[in-house]
């Protein structure tokens, strides 16, 4: 932890840390790679249940028990895998989102990778744009403001706070981390209020609230900043006060058995753009050859 009286050069030389480096928290790029995993296995199942149900649920058997598995999975709360899933988002989401928030504080260079995040975004909003021309997805599957793009403007704000109140030498961690607090409860307050407000549908406030968001527009991922912006705010506070000093609190635990998930939360951008594509191709593969021989779906 780090509050007193200690100036902000402790946290300012963590990310001169080598890539790689033992000084890496290990325990929050794990739960980072933990959450792009359950992403990845949660949209490998959108895919299976919207996609390619039909063509495996006629086929019988064991790949219609998958299907119809993959179905529960995604029908919000009508059975208990439902539920489960809903329940599981929500606490993995708070994980993710807080994570970015932290993460500002190791980064070298947050404005750069807040560059990167949103091309990556504009990437995926082209990719799925085509997609739909070419009849891969339905329109209202086309990522106008999807998690990258929510990331990209949480990171750029949670770090300008982060600048600011390096101007506190002496206690400018208590001041972010009294700020960041102040602005995530300031944000979730919106959420409250929008959501008991009576507002129309308006295309240019999309990215700021659900309820401004005409359902056709907002696409298979749709992140707002009301009140996702409010657990990046969160979790800068949290992690500043835990991680601060750079260090781990857990190093003991630390080894070989974390390393796949690690490696997963060090490479979050990459997975996120490429993971749609793995999951259509092996799901495409798998109909082909093993499911209804000769029938791809999606080629």
């Amino acid at each position: 932890m780090l509050f007193k009286g200690q100036t902000r050069e402790t946290i300012r030389n963590y990310p001169t840390a080598e890539r790689g480096s033992s000084r890496r928290i290990w325990e929050l790029d794990f739960l980072r790679g933990f959450t792009i995993i359950l992403m990845v296995i949660d949209h490998f199942m959108f895919d299976l249940a919207y996609l390619f149900s039909p063509d495996w649920i006629k086929q019988g058997g064991a790949a219609e028990a998958v299907a119809r598995f993959a179905k529960m999975w995604w029908d919000h709360g009508k059975s208990w895998v439902g539920e489960t899933r809903d329940v599981v988002q929500v606490i993995a989401l708070c994980i993710f989102f807080g994570l970015c928030g932290g993460s500002t504080i190791f980064s070298r260079d947050n404005l750069t990778r807040a560059m990167k995040t949103f091309l990556a975004a504009a990437v995926i909003t082209l990719g799925t744009y085509l997609a739909s021309v070419l009849d891969i997805i339905d329109s209202y599957d086309i990522i106008t403001f999807g998690v990258l793009h929510m990331l990209s403007i949480a990171t750029l704000l949670v770090a300008t706070v982060y600048q600011l109140t390096r101007l506190a030498k002496e206690r400018g961690d208590l001041v972010f981390v009294i700020v960041s607090a102040v602005l995530a409860g300031l944000v979730f307050l919106a959420d409250y209020l929008i959501g008991q407000a009576d507002v129309a549908y308006n295309e240019w406030l999309l990215p700021l609230h659900q309820d401004f968001a005409h359902p056709a527009l907002v696409g298979g991922d749709y992140f707002p900043l009301i009140p996702y912006l409010g657990y990046a705010f969160a979790g800068a506070a949290v992690i500043t006060i835990f991680y601060g000093g750079g260090k781990s609190l857990l190093p003991k635990l630390d080894g070989g058995w974390n390393r796949p998930f690690r490696f997963v939360g060090r490479h979050t951008l990459l997975i996120v753009i490429a993971h749609q594509v793995v999951n259509m191709l092996l799901l495409a593969l798998v109909t082909g050859l093993l499911v209804d021989f000769g029938n791809f779906v999606i080629f």
